[in-house]
C-alpha cells in the first residue's frame, strides 16, 4: 500500500483522510518542523503556503522528496492557487473533496513519483556503470606503463615515483591558484604514462649498460612521439577522458626544454604544457638519484644541484621555484 505523508500544524485535522481513504493508502501525519522520511512516501500533502518552504528548507542536507507536495485548503481561492503553483505544487485542491477525484488525482501523483524515483536510480546506475569503466580503463593504461617499466628491472618503481614527486610539485601550484585540485589529479593520474612510448625502444639500445651512440640515442628520442600516437589509439577506443589528454601533452613534451633545445619539436617557453614542464623536472630527477644499469644514483643534493643549473634553459623557473619549496619531502 502506498504511503502518504500529511503535513499540518495541526495533524488531527487529517483525520478525514484516514476516515475516507484508508482501504486505498497508508497515512503518516506529521508537523512542518519534523524532519521528514520521504524514502517510501508517493504522496505528500500540506495545508498552508509556508509549509512547502519550510519542508524543503528542512530537507537541503538530506534526502528531497521524489516529487512536489499536494496543497489542500479550505477554500476554492484562484489566488491562493496561483500563489501555490508558482511554487511548483503538485496539484491543488480545496476542502470538502470528491473523493474518486481525489483517488484519480493521488494515482497520478504517485505514478509521478514512482516515474522520478526510476529514473533517478537510473542515472545512479548509469553513473556507477561509468565510474567502472573509467576505473577499468585507467588501470588498462596503468598496466600498460608497468608493462613497459618491467622490461628494465633498474627503473623499478620509477612511475610510482614520479607520479608521487609531481603530486607533491602540483600541490605548490593548487596553493598558489594556478592548477585546481581537480587539474592536479587528472596530472597524477596521467603521469604513469609519460614513457609508455618506450614499448617501441629495442631491447638492445633500452637495455644497453653502457653509452648509447648518435643513432641509438636519436632512436631512443623517439619514444616521446611513438608514446604520444599509442595514447592517441587509446583515446579512441575508450571513452572521451581528460586525463588521457593530460597524459598525451606529458608524453610528447616532458623532454622539451624551457629554451628549446629540447625534443621532439624544439618548443619552448609556454609552448610546452605546464603538465609537461612539471613532467620534465620530476622526471630528470628521479632519473639521477635511482640507479641505472649504466651506472649508480647520486646523491640526493648532487641530483637537486643539477636540476638547478637548468633554471631558464631545461626547466622552467617558475617550476624550479616550486621545486625548491618541496625538495625537502623527496626521496
Amino acid at each position: 500500500m502506498e504511503r502518504v505523508l500529511l503535513i499540518s500544524k495541526e495533524p488531527e485535522k487529517w483525520e478525514f483522510f484516514k476516515e475516507k481513504l484508508a482501504c486505498s493508502y497508508e497515512f503518516t501525519a506529521s508537523k512542518p518542523e519534523d524532519k521528514h522520511d520521504f524514502s517510501n512516501i508517493s504522496i505528500i500533502a500540506v495545508d498552508d503556503i509556508q509549509s512547502i518552504g519550510r519542508v524543503y528548507a528542512a530537507e537541503k542536507k538530506r534526502a528531497a522528496p521524489a516529487v512536489p507536495p499536494i496543497v489542500f485548503f479550505g477554500s476554492d481561492d484562484l489566488t491562493t492557487e496561483i500563489k501555490a503553483r508558482s511554487q511548483g505544487v503538485a496539484d491543488f485542491f480545496s476542502i470538502p473533496f470528491d473523493k474518486e477525484m481525489l483517488i484519480l488525482r493521488f494515482k497520478n501523483v504517485s505514478a509521478m513519483a514512482r516515474l522520478i524515483r526510476a529514473n533517478d536510480d537510473s542515472l545512479r546506475w548509469m553513473r556507477m556503470i561509468r565510474r567502472e569503466m573509467v576505473s577499468v580503463q585507467e588501470g588498462m593504461a596503468e598496466i600498460i606503463a608497468q608493462t613497459v617499466e618491467s622490461r628494465d628491472e633498474n627503473t623499478g618503481g620509477h612511475i610510482l615515483r614520479t607520479s608521487m614527486f609531481i603530486n607533491e610539485l602540483g600541490t605548490e601550484f593548487v596553493e598558489k591558484g594556478v592548477l585546481k585540485k581537480e587539474e592536479l589529479s587528472l596530472i597524477v593520474r596521467a603521469a604513469p604514462l609519460h614513457d609508455v612510448g618506450k614499448i617501441a625502444v629495442r631491447d638492445s639500445i633500452l637495455l644497453k649498460p653502457g653509452p648509447l651512440t648518435d643513432s641509438e640515442r636519436n632512436e631512443m628520442k623517439k619514444h616521446t612521439k611513438k608514446g604520444a600516437d599509442l595514447i592517441k589509439k587509446m583515446q579512441k577506443r575508450f571513452e572521451s577522458h581528460t586525463y588521457l589528454q593530460y597524459a598525451h601533452e606529458i608524453a610528447l613534451n616532458h623532454h622539451e626544454h624551457f629554451d628549446g633545445g629540447g625534443y621532439p619539436s624544439g618548443k619552448k617557453g609556454e609552448e610546452i604544457p605546464f603538465c609537461a614542464r612539471l613532467m620534465a623536472v620530476v622526471d630528470v630527477y628521479d632519473a639521477l638519484v635511482s640507479d641505472r644499469i649504466y651506472r649508480k644514483g647520486m646523491p640526493r643534493e648532487d641530483a637537486i644541484e643539477i636540476i638547478f643549473s637548468g633554471c631558464g634553459a631545461q626547466f622552467d623557473p617558475a617550476i624550479l621555484e616550486a621545486f625548491d619549496n618541496c625538495k625537502d619531502y623527496l626521496i
